[in-house]
């Protein structure tokens, strides 16, 4: 049978099929430099992909000066696993890869990695040397010295990082990261970060100085209050226990970047530059927490609720809509849908009426939904949002931002008379939103405007506090608020340092550094400038803020980076037995206790061993810095301490057995009476009930001690210590 096609529907058809056999760009004028195949073989070259990876696909890109083949292959039968490469399709660069495969999560975990970090890196250079030959001259090596090895994770990557440099000059942006596998020192990940665009010379840029000035003169360090975030619920005792820390932070919409040839504070409205390093104590420009968001409730249970309500103490459900509605006016077409009374999420002693309205259908131009937040105890509007269309946003506003502020603050000086005396308008808040402006023509006004109004308490801002007011600039109405505010005590700001002297602190970590920075708009990358920016150096940790009484830089738990966990390169092992095995657990941040120092002849303690066990296990997240009690419930709740030891006191080579055997899990099979010998002459001497803990300890190769005598008295020093540790982790890798 013939069938008469069309001629549309035939040329739809030829269409379709050949958008399904050819890539994207094969039907596109603009043909690629470097075909789909020439792309293939240069990643297969470079890279081993796995030969379960046999499904492939590939796709093409094209946007802006950028086109890239984007290679992909996967595994098709269990368990899996992936590999995925993108090639500069215009000079065949290889610019990042990935490579995933499922990882055995039986056992204990306990890992020590089989390839040792220099050979790592070898293979990171090897790689450089293959696929950019032509720029190793301006790289330059990042050194890794804070980079942790857990010994509890199968599948552990060494980082290795080169940056740029060009012209004598750091481009901290741009540069090269190769991930290496420690288990079989395969090459997990590459990424090529390099900007095609121009750099600017030197010739002309101010001195070190001149933009130091420019630095102290714009104010870029500000005296704050901050209160740690909490990433879970607090409770009673924690509440009892927080409280607001004085410190100096790094604040300006400029980040501390000086331009180098004005001599000004870079600021780009619309665009913004590349953040370079880790900022640890950088919370954002508005103070905004790591934490919870406030629409996430403790929800209470309906008996709760009940027994709640029947007390005079909270207001009722309807007395919460009025409050909410004695302030903003509950759109028509909204019906109540739900009244929820439950704790705020940092403070479980206060009561909140969570309400919210959805609407019936969804109309065009009305509101679509509305939330609310109500003190259950003061009737206090805490907070509510209203949702339109998104369609709204789109439109240029009738409001210029000072009109918007106005509109914002008599809201405010309604609703919350009182406090809103006692906060101040964040002029660096909130920075552009190039994605909104994008949309806008020049000189038209954004659809929305936000505004944030800081908590100040004894003369000095509580960023973490305070209301916030967004305001819908077409329709000129306020369209969410939001008050954070509890009942803290704040410590008087004596004693804290000057601004002059804070900026020496501050620069004396992180020194002005002529360097490139890029600068990214709505459309991406765009020129590089030549600036002075405050950087760390290479491998040391940055924040943004610390201490203003003693100095001491803080991370966003609030805790001194010196507290942060940290890799330990000891440097009094050379020659000694225990080298190799200190080595590794100080890699793995074990045994830090007098920081690059070990103290191999030392005798060690019972806090400092089980410390050490703990951290080799990966139960302790904090870098160990728990307290020595702590420390022993610990080691109580996993089984291993059984005995009442002082945490200061020394650890007997019979102890030791025990401590390590308990790791294993093997505390039942030690308890066997009747089944074990062991080779030492002084076995007699053990204690009742610890002959099967050597027995296990010698077969396994945990603990040899002398080969001829036991001595189960022995005062274990440091060394013996590391070498045991490192020995039963041995020996949980063989058992599984």
């Amino acid at each position: 049978m013939r069938l008469n096609w069309p001629h549309y529907l035939l040329y739809i058809l030829i269409t379709l099929l050949l958008t399904a056999l050819f890539p994207a760009c094969a039907l596109t004028k603009a043909k690629p430099a470097v075909s789909l195949e020439q792309a293939i073989r240069t990643v297969k070259v470079n890279f081993t992909v796995p030969k379960e990876c046999t499904r492939f696909t590939s796709s093409y890109t094209s946007e802006q000066n950028r086109q890239v083949w984007s290679l992909n292959w996967n595994a098709p039968e269990e368990p899996g696993g992936s590999f995925d490469a993108q090639v500069d399709a215009q000079t065949g660069e290889i610019l990042n890869m990935n490579s995933w495969k499922p990882e055995n999560h039986l056992g204990s975990g306990l890992v020590i990695p089989a390839v040792s970090e220099a050979k790592a890196r070898q293979v990171a250079v090897e790689l450089l040397r293959r696929v950019l030959p032509e720029r190793l001259s301006h790289l330059q090596f990042v050194s890794p010295e804070d980079q942790l090895i857990p010994l509890y994770d199968q599948s552990f990557t060494y980082t290795f990082r080169w940056q740029r440099k060009t012209n004598g000059i750091l481009f901290p942006g741009n540069g090269v990261t190769v991930g290496v596998r420690g288990d079989d020192g395969q090459v997990s990940s590459y990424n090529l970060d390099w900007t095609k665009a121009s750099l600017p010379a030197a010739a002309g840029a101010i001195p070190l100085a001149k933009a130091r000035q420019a630095f102290e003169q714009a104010g870029m360090l500000e005296l704050q209050y901050f209160l740690p975030p909490y990433p879970r619920p607090l409770t009673a005792k924690d509440e009892q226990e927080r409280h607001p820390q004085l410190v100096y932070r790094l604040y300006h919409p400029s980040d501390g970047v000086i331009d180098a040839f004005s001599g000004e504070p870079l600021v780009l409205p619309g665009k913004w530059l590349r953040q370079n390093g880790a900022d640890y104590g950088k919370v954002g420009m508005g103070g905004e927490k790591m934490s919870i968001p406030q629409s996430t409730v403790v929800p209470l249970s309906p008996e709760e609720i009940k027994e709640i309500e029947k007390t005079a103490r909270f207001i009722t459900k309807e007395e919460a809509v009025a409050s909410v509605k004695k302030w903003v006016a509950v759109p028509k077409n909204l019906t109540l849908e739900q009244a929820n009374l439950a704790s705020h999420w940092r403070s479980p002693d206060t009561r909140l009426w969570h309400l919210s309205w959805r609407a019936d259908k969804n109309e065009t131009s009305e509101p679509r939904y509305m939330s609310a937040q109500v003190n259950a105890l003061t009737g206090e509007l805490t907070g509510f949002n209203l949702s339109f269309p998104p369609a709204n946003t789109e439109k240029p506003g009738k409001l210029e931002r000072a009109g918007a502020q106005k509109m914002a603050a008599e809201f405010l000086s309604k609703v919350q008379p009182q406090r809103f005396r006692e906060v101040k308008w964040d002029e660096f808040y909130p920075p552009d939103e190039p994605i909104i402006l994008k949309k806008l023509k020049k000189g038209q006004n954004p659809p929305e405007q936000l505004f944030k109004y800081r908590r100040v308490v004894n003369g000095v801002p509580f960023p973490d506090e305070g209301m916030t007011v967004r305001v819908d600039t077409v329709a000129k109405r306020i369209i969410s608020y939001n008050l954070e505010w509890s009942n803290l005590v704040f410590p008087a700001p004596a004693g804290i340092l000057g601004t002059k002297a804070a900026t020496d602190i501050f620069l004396k970590t992180r020194p002005l550094t002529l360097s490139y920075n890029q600068v990214y708009g709505p459309s991406g990358p765009g020129e590089v400038r030549l600036v002075y920016q405050p950087l760390a150096a290479p491998g040391i940790p940055a924040s943004a803020l610390f201490d203003a009484c003693n100095g001491e830089f803080l991370y966003w738990e609030g805790k001194p980076l010196s507290l942060r966990p940290r890799a330990y390169r000891f440097n009094d092992m050379a020659g000694n037995f225990a080298e190799q095995e200190a080595s590794l657990l100080g890699r793995a941040g074990i045994f830090g206790e007098y920081g690059d120092a070990f103290h191999p002849g030392e005798k060690v303690t019972v806090v400092s061993m089980l410390r050490a066990m703990l951290m080799a296990k990966g139960s302790l997240g904090d870098g160990g810095k728990l307290t020595d009690q702590e420390i022993l419930k610990r080691a109580r709740e996993q089984g291993w301490l059984k005995e009442d030891l002082p945490p200061g006191g020394t650890v007997s080579r019979e102890t030791l057995v025990k401590l390590l055997v308990r790791m294993l899990n093997l505390d039942r099979a030690a308890r066997l009476e009747g089944i074990y010998r062991v080779p030492y002459a002084d076995a007699a001497s053990l204690s009742p009930g610890s002959l099967g803990y050597v027995a296990l300890a010698w077969g396994l190769g945990m603990v040899k001690a002398d080969g001829a005598n036991f001595v189960p008295g022995h005062e274990v020093t440091r060394a013996e210590a590391a070498v045991a540790l490192v020995q039963t982790l041995k020996a949980a890798q063989s058992k599984e």
